[in-house]
């Protein structure tokens, strides 16, 4: 049967990202099938010509109702039973994030210190990016913020590694996954990143063979009863925001769990912390739509040295202030988020000062957006800044009592 696409002039059709849609089934798919299929021993029914499954509908209405209630491997963002992708731009910390959820769902602790994660089981993670020391030193750093012992959590078996992706188009590699959760049964499995897994096998943007490739693994997983996330990257273009920033269309058309990460504000301390704030979108045909922000801190105890611990800090950011009371409630999102940093900060703050705090909280803001805000805030009395002299800069105060510091001399009386 052909998979023809053509539009009225008889040219192939076009996907959303202007890639040829194939014309012919995706070749790869010859390779995924030969992994044994799924058998009613395993509590998944019975399976027929082509490994096709077809069944009554009591009969799955039966199975839903013996495997009782669905449950949570992340509270409030990904279901127990899910499959999905975790994307996130360069250099945006995915495998920090990643090792945390693997940590988190062995230890059942909550995943970036805010999720539950309810205790679900052992964790195998393939890793293609990082080699095993470097790691080890993040696991260790990762555990240490969570009060637990890495020794320990090896001691229970509850996360296993493999330091290399397997190959999503091989039947024999997806067979070796297959025995590995069957020797090792986990609740979930991780694999960073998609683009070594696929090895050019196919490219996000044609969203059949990708799928064909996401199938395989998907299929795996499934049989074993484990989670999946998939790890991969956003588009190159920067079209789009959270899930449509995903490269291609193949891996967001099929993860049924979509969470995307993109750098709001980065920086270095002078002790060599790196600081880092990600907005993360998650949705999911089950979930309420999710956004959060979340300040990542590294530092190295001795940044010359290789082996010297890692330190490692997490945490969401609170929501925008919305109980802002008075003149204050009606403000514009950009002008709430400058009010925050002042009222955090104190008297006495340069727009350089409240442009770095509004950026640690996530909010890029430009000097000129800062600037209108004040003299916004200024205006509805809930900012007082110095004298406007000539070629001088203005600094600025709160003028109410929520703020973090006393007010200074030019900062105006509450």
């Amino acid at each position: 049967m052909s998979g023809d696409h053509r539009d009225d002039r008889g040219r192939p059709g076009l996907d959303r990202d202007g890639v040829p849609l194939p014309t012919e089934p995706p070749g790869e798919l010859a390779e995924v099938f030969p992994l044994h299929p799924p058998t009613a021993a395993r509590g998944i029914g019975p399976v027929g010509r082509g490994g096709l499954v077809v069944e009554d509908l009591a009969a799955v209405l039966a199975r839903v109702q013996a495997a009782g209630p669905p449950t949570w491997l992340i509270e409030g963002v990904w279901p127990r039973d899910a499959y999905g992708v975790f994307a996130a731009e360069d250099k945006a910390g995915k495998t920090w994030a990643i090792l945390d959820l693997a940590v988190s769902v062995a230890a059942g602790t909550p995943w970036l210190g805010h999720f539950p994660c309810p205790p679900a089981g052992p964790v195998l993670v393939f890793l293609g990016e990082g080699g095993e020391r470097a790691m080890v030193r993040r696991l260790r750093a990762i555990c240490a913020h969570k009060h637990l012992d890495l020794d320990e959590l090896a001691a229970r078996r509850l996360l296993r590694l493999c330091l290399r992706v397997p190959k999503l188009t091989s039947g024999d590699e997806l067979q070796a996954v297959a025995g590995e959760l069957a020797a090792h049964p986990a609740a979930l499995v991780i694999v960073d990143p998609l683009y070594l897994a696929v090895a050019g096998a196919a490219t996000g943007a044609d969203l059949y063979a990708m799928g064909a490739v996401l199938a395989g693994i998907q299929a795996v997983c499934q049989h074993a009863g484990a989670a999946l996330v998939v790890v991969t990257h956003w588009n190159k273009t920067g079209e789009g925001r959270g899930a449509k920033r995903i490269s291609g269309v193949g891996p967001g058309a099929w993860g049924r769990v979509l969470a995307s990460a993109g750098v709001a504000h980065r920086a270095s301390g002078p002790d060599g912390a790196s600081t880092v704030v990600l907005s993360v979108d998650v949705i999911g045909g089950e979930l309420a739509e999710l956004a959060f922000r979340v300040r990542r801190t590294v530092r190295a105890e001795g940044p010359a040295d290789l082996a010297s611990p890692l330190h490692y800090q997490v945490e969401v950011l609170p929501e925008d202030p919305d109980d802002l009371e008075g003149a204050a409630g009606a403000l514009k999102p950009s002008r709430r988020w400058v009010l925050a940093a002042l009222r955090a900060g104190g008297a006495v703050q340069s727009v350089a000062q409240l442009g770095d705090r509004t950026a640690a909280d996530g909010h890029q803001l430009k000097a000129r957006t800062i600037q209108e805000a004040l003299l916004d805030l200024e205006g509805a009395g809930l900012a007082a800044g110095t004298d406007p002299g000539a070629g001088l800069a203005r600094y600025w105060s709160p003028t109410d009592p929520t703020s973090a510091a006393g007010q200074g001399e030019d900062g105006g009386d509450p």
